[in-house]
């Protein structure tokens, strides 16, 4: 009898040690994605106060500005050559 008894324990041990090891996974793995996501916020929040530093500059702006009248420029002198 105690020998089955032994046998029984041990496979009811085996199978909470099992339940705690997913349940451990799953907690793990919730936290991971937490991580990366808080990680990625950052990295977008500092990106955007770079460019936001970036843009403070006025030679940035008027660089900025000068590039996107250039391709204006550009697509209506082309418009003028296609009438």
């Amino acid at each position: 009898m105690k020998r089955k008894q032994a046998e029984r324990l041990a496979r009811e041990r085996l199978q909470l040690l099992e339940m705690e090891a997913a349940l451990q996974r799953a907690s793990l793995a919730a936290t991971l994605a937490k991580l990366e996501k808080r990680r990625a916020l950052a990295w977008g929040g500092q990106a955007a106060s770079w460019g936001a530093r970036l843009l403070a500059t006025p030679r940035i702006r008027w660089l900025l500005a000068a590039g996107l009248f250039s391709r204006l420029k550009r697509k209506r002198r082309g418009e003028k050559w296609a009438h």
